[in-house]
């Protein structure tokens, strides 16, 4: 474990871009929830209707 930590104090770049990364990922997913209403599996989303046929066709 301090081998470990010895490694992180030499070069802290890379978990700290992991650990921002992380938060950011939480954080934009929360804002997401907040726009759409709720996050119940997606399928409150804004492309619910993508199956919809409003094109035409030959």
């Amino acid at each position: 474990m301090r081998e470990l930590f010895d490694i992180i104090r030499a070069n802290p770049w890379p978990f700290g871009a992991g650990l921002f990364v992380v938060l950011l990922m939480i954080i934009a997913e929360n804002f997401g929830r907040g726009i759409q209403g709720g996050g119940d599996g997606g399928s409150s989303g804004d492309l619910s209707d993508a199956g919809g046929c409003d094109g035409g066709g030959d």
